[in-house]
């Protein structure tokens, strides 16, 4: 059994299925891993999230797919008007825009339009996910008090960002997006690469697939074993958007 994990996608439904159409996934054997992040930035939430659904549906033992802090922010901002304009300030404007289209952007309206069956997926996801080949999470992981490398609360599954666990995390593979691989090469002082051709990045166990999705990059995803990597270029895919729309 092979396993493929995919990067955040933040709305890049058409780059989402490009990227998978390339993958040599077996749906017979092998396993689907999305990061979490399916949301925001991008033009086409809407369409990720149906589809995500679909395919989960389709193939519920096989797919697996991870909250994001996207995630988390839109369930957040649902829930609570006060958080309506954090969420939108962060990526949340593109999916508001994809639910409720050419509507004015308030709170009211996304509570009344967003679908509860879309609500109810993400509010379940898990944070966490690990088989015989690796532990997969969005953010990463927290050494505690003992040492030991934990992610069993959301504020570090879906939220830790830190040199530290870049530097220092030993233990099983793990497979994380959240932070756009650029960031991490800028924390070590290593060369940029361009926006539209940012590969992943790789150390200590660590497989770090987000490469800029949500800001004009790539959509990433590994294999495993092997660690063969697949990228899509958004812009590619943004062109094509724009003609269809």
């Amino acid at each position: 059994m092979k396993t493929f994990a995919i990067g955040d996608v933040h709305g890049q439904f058409i780059a989402l299925k490009k990227l998978l159409d390339s993958l040599p996934i077996n749906w017979q054997e092998d396993e689907l891993v999305f990061l979490g992040d399916l949301v925001d930035r991008g033009p086409q939430s809407r369409e990720v999230i149906d589809f995500v659904i679909k395919l989960y549906e389709e193939n519920s033992n096989k797919v697996r797919v991870l909250k994001g802090n996207h995630e988390e922010m839109l369930l957040d901002s649902y829930n609570n008007k006060e958080d309506f304009s954090h969420w939108l300030s962060n990526g949340g404007d593109a999916t508001f825009a994809s639910y409720c289209k050419n509507k004015t952007t308030k709170w009211e309206i996304f509570n009344k339009e967003f679908p509860l069956k879309a609500y109810e997926y993400l509010k379940n996801r898990p944070i966490s996910y690990e088989n015989e080949h690796a532990i997969f999470v969005h953010a990463g992981f927290k050494q505690d008090s003992f040492g030991q490398w934990r992610a069993d609360s959301p504020l570090i599954a879906l939220w830790h960002r830190s040199k530290d666990f870049f530097r220092r995390y030993q233990g099983k593979t793990v497979v994380v997006g959240h932070t756009p691989t650029n960031k991490i090469r800028l924390m070590f002082g290593e060369a940029l690469m361009p926006i539209e051709e940012m590969t992943a990045w790789s150390r200590n166990n660590i497989i770090a697939i987000d490469c800029g999705a949500g800001h004009e990059g790539r959509l990433c995803a590994v294999e495993l074993p092997g660690g063969n990597l697949f990228y899509q270029s958004i812009i590619d895919s943004r062109t094509q958007h724009q003609l269809l729309s």
